[in-house]
């Protein structure tokens, strides 16, 4: 992101990484309830060993290879129960070490310049790595590299996949294993979570509790969409007609108690059904998908937030993030698509019918 207009929303300038060793930025105050938080630090790499912690939680050994100077940057965060870690580094190293002695970590490399080998086999940009708990990792990274993790508990996961049997069942999150997703997903997530990672990084993140917590989901979901689209299968569920599956699933968002953004981990949870019958549901009845159709309702809750709540309480760039749009300069192109102007002119009237009140 850059910083000055887009389409009408002010982006705030990246705050970028400090010249300390470590800086501590809680992205927003803790949620009201104390349920969720974020808070997220980060790191300026300065030798191959400031890596040993290169996932939250990990006791890595790290030997640098090649000659040269080691550089790169850290960032650790946590969201809830889900702790995030995202890094770039050069030049070579050896890794080798437990990632996590009580959480599940699930890893990707986003980009590479070189060659990544993890145990025996080669690693390539948007792999999806499961590390179980305690488990010993061994890795080679050539090159410039940058990755991303996530560590949660195997019980976290599973109910995060309810719908996906296979993702349920017990020893599914307890063995090593890598996925390969189709080339049109894995530069999809690959984007996705990169975009996320700038954002923590950035200082650019939700600060109410739910959306914290959606966009704690949404970073699950990236991480292990490749992982459903590999081993999803068909369930045997009972029969449930597609317009009445899509009438279950808007009962649901409207008699929520509060206009909050939805996922659909959420909905599968809810209603007990796999991602793909939902998108099948959705494809009939209304022509477009679940994420899209939860999109335009998010959209439209960010046009109400912004026409309804007091300016002082809520700015653009706030209530893009709190229902969930990250790519802030494609939330002001599909709000002037929608609504006929950009979110600044919308939060113009609002501030126009409160002088004028």
């Amino acid at each position: 992101m850059s910083g000055g207009q887009t389409d009408g929303l002010t982006e705030k300038q990246p705050l970028g990484l400090r010249d300390s060793p470590a800086e501590s930025r809680p992205a927003g105050p803790p949620a009201s309830t104390g349920l969720i938080a974020l808070d997220v630090r980060t790191f300026k790499l300065q030798n191959a060993e400031d890596l040993r912690e290169a996932a939250h939680g990990a006791d890595l050994k790290i030997v640098q290879l090649a000659p040269g100077t080691f550089d790169g940057q850290l960032m650790h965060a946590q969201i809830g129960e889900l702790s995030v870690s995202a890094g770039d580094f050069g030049p070579d190293i050896r890794a080798r070490g437990v990632m996590n002695q009580n959480l599940v970590t699930i890893g990707m490399m986003l980009q590479s310049s070189g060659e990544v080998s993890q145990w025996d086999y080669d690693v390539a940009p948007g792999d999806i790595v499961i590390f179980p708990k305690s488990v010993e990792q061994e890795g080679r990274y050539t090159g410039r590299s940058r990755y991303a993790t996530i560590a949660f508990s195997e019980e976290a996961l599973a109910a995060f996949a309810v719908g996906e049997p296979m993702l349920q069942e017990p020893g599914f999150w307890t063995r090593i294993n890598r996925f390969f997703p189709s080339p049109s997903l894995r530069a999809s997530i690959c984007s996705e979570i990169a975009e996320k990672v700038s954002l923590m990084r950035s200082g650019l993140v939700p600060t109410s509790e739910a959306g914290i917590r959606y966009f704690q989901q949404s970073l699950v979901e990236a991480f292990i969409a490749g992982i459903v689209e590999e081993v999803s299968e068909e369930r045997d569920e009972q029969p449930r007609g597609g317009a009445k599956l899509v009438r279950d699933v808007e009962d649901y968002v409207y008699g929520l108690e509060t206009d909050r953004p939805v996922h659909i981990s959420e909905l599968c949870c809810h209603l007990a059904v796999s991602r793909r019958t939902l998108h099948r549901a959705f494809q009939h009845t209304l022509g477009m998908g679940p994420l899209a159709y939860l999109r335009l309702t998010r959209l439209s809750a960010a046009h109400n937030a912004l026409l309804k709540t007091a300016p002082a309480n809520v700015s653009v760039t706030q209530a893009a993030l709190d229902y969930g749009f990250t790519d802030l300069g494609r939330f002001a192109t599909s709000y002037r698509k929608m609504f006929g102007e950009v979110p600044s002119q919308t939060r113009r009237k609002a501030m126009d019918a409160l002088g004028s009140g």
